[in-house]
């Protein structure tokens, strides 16, 4: 998978270039020599933040790049094809980080955002440190590995979404009842309010006219008696208006012929006998349309105090504004109605949803008892291959107890992974009962149960880099003989990179890498070394008894041609 490592200006190193065979590759050098450094190395180019990214020369950026081959990972062409990189024969990712402390990614010399390297690195790399013995006694842990090794992820991914979509509505729907409570202190009000304006039937501008028709009927009398006598005064009266301009008009045609000048006289007065018509018409048109119904004017006056109350009442200047309350009241009230029936909706939902995951949840339940059985089985036989032949394991599935008929009681029981509890239960003695693994297992047991569990879970997926970060902890003699031979074959199927200082992993590895540390002009720095024959048998030689002496070097001579002849 990883064919070949780039650094440049990274911790103690200017600038080195290996390359890698398939198979297993041992790290291997003194402690405190910086075995670490390829591995950072590539933890930083997938954008691991644990790890700060220290230069050789603070001056110049650091450049870090790996190559990898997609041809033997067919999960990792399928997502490349889907994000539209086709037919990658080599996928060489890179990461520069610059003076001002930015980083920029790469794949195969095309920026990418930092998102898309961390897709990429669970398909491509599977890291092992040994704090990893610490995650194994954590019960999230085992069930990630339970429901790993069960192909479960998607059906325990839809139990999750499920299960945060309830937890969602039934946040929304708390939120709406604590709405409707409050409301329910107003709607009383609003609701008299819209009966009481509704009921009012109120016209725009009606207290305007009805004013004007309260002024007018006020005063009807003075109006029609006016009315009445100034009719009599132009047309009816002896002597009235009209009859002398009668006169008037028929004395002047006589003399027209004589005085021109009275023919425009009399046209002009025979206007104003028009005029005169006319007024008589106007004052007879408002004489009759004054109101004869001696109760117009109470009604108006009723009318108008119902306005006025309401104007006072409600604290605003005049019907427009009373109208815009008016509206303003449907609104709220209809949004409160809304409310109601969002709530009987979301009720409705969240019933059928609690019953949905409640079904998920027996199905998880069911299908992880019976991966269980079959991965203890499977661990069980991995873990006495490692020098625990008297082991016991068992997975112990429990399902949480809790009243199914009360939902949030239920919620609160479950999680995001279902209704289960897991428990590792582990034995290493003959006839000792097995008990949780925390409380039982040492270092070097917890070092063979998690490998037997990358060995487990490694037949499962494709082709990976798979990093073992001193997974050897605790085992010695026999034992890593045994574990080395069980790296080895896990190699088989992927490539791996073993951080060791034990020297029988460094002599069944298929290919071995020497750090070394010196000064140079008062700077230290990190040498990568490639190592072959003589150089392979001497750190390995070195590996054994701390330093190299005639008798260490036989003794690795002799481990080396006994993993040659096996």
């Amino acid at each position: 998978m990883l064919t070949e490592l780039y650094i440049r200006n990274y911790l103690f190193v200017k600038e080195e270039r290996i390359s890698f065979k398939s198979g297993m590759t041992i790290i291997s050098g003194e402690t405190g020599a910086g075995k670490s450094v390829l591995v950072g190395a590539i933890a930083l180019i997938f954008g691991d933040k644990s790890i700060d990214p220290e230069p050789f020369d603070p001056a110049q950026p650091i450049y870090l790049e790996a190559s990898f081959n997609p041809a033997e990972n067919s999960e990792l062409r399928t997502y490349l094809t889907n994000e539209g990189y086709d037919n990658i024969d080599e996928l060489v990712l890179a990461r520069e980080h610059n003076l001002s402390g930015r980083s920029q990614y790469f794949l195969n010399g095309r920026k990418i955002a930092l998102s898309f390297m961390r897709e990429l690195k669970p398909l491509i790399i599977d890291f092992h440190h040994q704090r990893d013995q610490q995650k194994l006694l954590g019960s999230s842990y085992q069930l990630e590995l339970l429901d790993s090794y069960g192909d479960i992820g998607d059906l325990r991914e839809r139990f999750a979404d499920s299960y945060r979509t309830l937890r969602s509505m039934l946040h929304r729907l708390h939120e709406l009842k604590r709405q409707d409570e409050s409301d329910r202190q107003l709607r009383e009000l609003y609701q008299y309010q819209f009966e009481e304006l509704d009921k009012a039937k109120l016209q725009p501008d009606e207290d305007k006219l009805l004013q004007a028709e309260f002024d007018l009927l006020s005063h009807s009398q003075e109006i029609r008696e006016l009315a009445v006598n100034a009719i009599g005064e132009l047309t009816e009266e002896d002597g009235n208006l009209y009859d002398r301009l009668r006169y008037l008009i028929s004395r002047m045609s006589s003399f027209g012929q004589i005085e021109p000048k009275f023919r425009k006289t009399c046209e002009a007065l025979g206007e104003a006998q028009l005029a005169i018509t006319e007024a008589v018409a106007q004052l007879d048109e408002i004489g009759s349309k004054l109101s004869q119904d001696p109760s117009r004017l109470d009604t108006i006056q009723t009318r108008l105090d119902l306005i006025n109350g309401l104007i006072y009442k409600h604290k605003v200047k005049n019907i427009t504004e009373l109208n815009e309350l008016f509206a303003l009241r449907q609104r709220q009230l209809d949004a409160m109605d809304d409310n109601q029936n969002l709530i009987k909706e979301l009720e409705e939902s969240s019933s059928k949803a609690f019953t949905t995951i409640l079904s998920l949840a027996d199905e998880l339940s069911e299908q992880r008892i019976r991966t269980a059985a079959k991965l203890s089985k499977a661990l069980l036989a991995q873990v006495r291959e490692l020098s625990i032949p008297k082991a016991e394991l068992q997975i112990q599935i429990d399902k949480k107890q809790f009243d199914k008929n009360i939902m949030q009681s239920s919620l609160a029981a479950m999680d995001e992974t279902g209704q289960d509890s897991i428990e590792l239960l582990f034995s290493a003695n003959p006839g000792a009962a097995v008990k949780p693994l925390a409380s039982v297992a040492s270092g070097g047991e917890l070092s063979r149960v998690l490998l037997a569990i990358k060995k487990v879970l490694s037949e499962r997926i494709p082709c990976r880099l798979i990093i073992l970060d001193e997974i050897d902890s605790g085992i010695g003699g026999k034992t890593a003989e045994q574990v080395a031979s069980y790296i080895s074959q896990l190699g088989q199927r992927h490539r791996v990179l073993c951080i060791t200082h034990l020297a029988q992993l460094a002599v069944a590895a298929d290919s071995h890498i020497a750090i070394e540390k010196f000064t140079e002009n008062k700077k230290t720095l990190v040498k990568i070394i490639k190592l072959a024959d003589e150089d392979r048998q001497r750190e390995v030689a070195r590996m054994l008894s701390g330093s190299i002496t005639e008798l260490s070097l036989l003794h690795a001579k002799e481990l080396i041609e006994k993993r040659g002849n096996k």
